[in-house]
């Protein structure tokens, strides 16, 4: 189905070609790849992770056999697990503070103190004088940006005021990260910040395409996130304590995949890689490989391609064990 590339050369491809400008620049884009070994996918996840890494791209990882990735919402769930979703927080306060003239070199990200009483330490200023300036600021390019679903942004502007410690805002953000993260799904939790849907499989791609644009409006140039999806497309149950799919369930997440190549233009800033073993290229109609589900298929297999030369560029990669350069 596709020709084997080595393993370094695919992976200066991706820093070049994607993770350097077209990712950097809003572009998205769904890769998947197949080892040709199984000692393969721990190796290529720890480089793909330095190389996003070193140019400052949040680097998150899903496995198959830990998170029912058929589901969008445990999808969603498992990537928003590794957010650090205060940070992210402090990060966007300081930065409309910067736009005020505020000093910010001197407050401390990682401090568990109100950015207000670091800021007013900073400048010699009350904390309810910089609010004024800061509070009307935040309402307007975070609670009233377009570029996030409703409730994603009432979360995300109610986690910057706690960061804050604005004007009586609560400074325990509890209800909201585990409502983000799917510690407690029920959205009872977080109605009183003016969240009124749960997150659910109906609108967990709206919540995807919300977080992957609050990254880069914190300042990241993207996302990558590396979905390890061996265990999909295993056709025993090895009963180990890992997931197991089944037919259905494997066709719902392939639908999943499909439905994220399709919705590339709305993932701003994403490099999606998605590592399989051989069985994911089985043609075999009682098989679980992609070729069951021909939306899939049509979408991600070379129609015309070189008997010679594999394509680094190509959406579907066969890799072998090249070298892995250290550098």
């Amino acid at each position: 189905m596709t020709n084997n590339l080595a393993v370094q050369e695919w992976l200066d491809t991706i820093r070049t070609e994607y993770l350097d400008g077209f990712i950097s620049e809003g572009g998205a884009s769904v890769k998947f790849i197949v080892s040709q070994r199984p000692d393969l996918t721990p190796l290529l996840t720890t480089r793909l992770t330095e190389v996003a890494a070193e140019q400052r791209y949040l680097v998150v990882r899903v496995d198959a056999g830990e998170t029912r990735v058929h589901m969008f919402q445990d999808f969603f769930y498992r990537i928003a697990e590794q957010i650090d979703w205060r940070l992210l927080a402090r990060e966007v306060v300081l930065g409309q503070a910067g736009k005020l003239g505020y000093r910010t070199d001197a407050v401390n990200l990682e401090a568990d103190t109100s950015v207000l009483k670091a800021l007013g330490d900073a400048s010699g200023l009350s904390e309810s004088f910089i609010l004024q300036d800061l509070r009307p600021l935040i309402e307007n390019t975070v609670f009233r940006n377009a570029g996030m679903s409703r409730d994603f942004r009432a979360a995300m502007t109610h986690l910057c005021l706690a960061e804050m410690g604005a004007g009586g805002q609560s400074r325990d953000e509890t209800p909201l990260l585990e409502w983000l993260t799917g510690a407690n799904r029920r959205v009872g939790s977080v109605r009183r910040y003016g969240i009124y849907n749960s997150i659910a499989r109906t609108n967990a791609r709206h919540f995807l395409e919300s977080l992957l644009y609050w990254i880069r409006f914190v300042g990241y140039p993207g996302a990558c996130i590396l979905l390890d999806d061996n265990r999909v497309t295993l056709r025993r149950n090895p009963r180990d304590g890992l997931r197991f799919y089944t037919r259905s369930a494997v066709m719902d997440h392939y639908e999943l995949l499909r439905e994220l190549i399709d919705g590339t233009d709305r993932l701003e800033g994403l490099l999606l890689v998605v590592l399989n073993g051989e069985d994911f290229l089985d043609d075999d109609i009682r098989g679980k490989g992609f070729s069951i589900y021909q939306a899939l298929m049509s979408r991600i297999a070379d129609e015309v391609r070189s008997r010679s030369q594999a394509n680094p560029l190509a959406t579907l990669v066969r890799l072998s064990d090249g070298p892995f350069a250290e550098n």
